[in-house]
């Protein structure tokens, strides 16, 4: 998929955003939960681009220290897929993120 200038911006700026966080804080050793449509949880660590499990459905929420910062792709890979949703803290949605990959920071 070709990367437009435009959409690099965007990118760039979601995912620097999310991994500024990564910094000796003590708190990057936590996992992070991210819950989906179905109740099933996955349990991520901070730092690069996770992909999510498959089969649950959209994600309906997002807990973690109130410094964890979050970005939501829609495919399977941060790079070349487009950002969903991105914040920070414990957060959740009322409709369901169908995200393909998170980047916690």
């Amino acid at each position: 998929m070709p990367i437009r200038p435009a959409n690099l911006a965007t990118m760039s700026a979601t995912i620097s955003g999310a991994v500024a966080g990564l910094s000796g804080r003590g708190e990057q050793d936590l996992p992070v939960r991210i819950t989906f449509e179905s109740g099933h949880h996955q349990d991520v660590r901070q730092g690069g681009c996770r992909v999510l499990e498959t089969g649950q459905g959209g994600v309906t929420g997002i807990s973690g220290g109130p410094r964890v910062r979050f970005a939501l792709f829609s495919g399977t890979s941060c790079q070349g897929s487009r950002a969903l949703a991105s914040g920070s803290g414990t957060v959740t949605f009322g409709t369901p993120v169908l995200a393909g990959a998170v980047v916690i920071g």
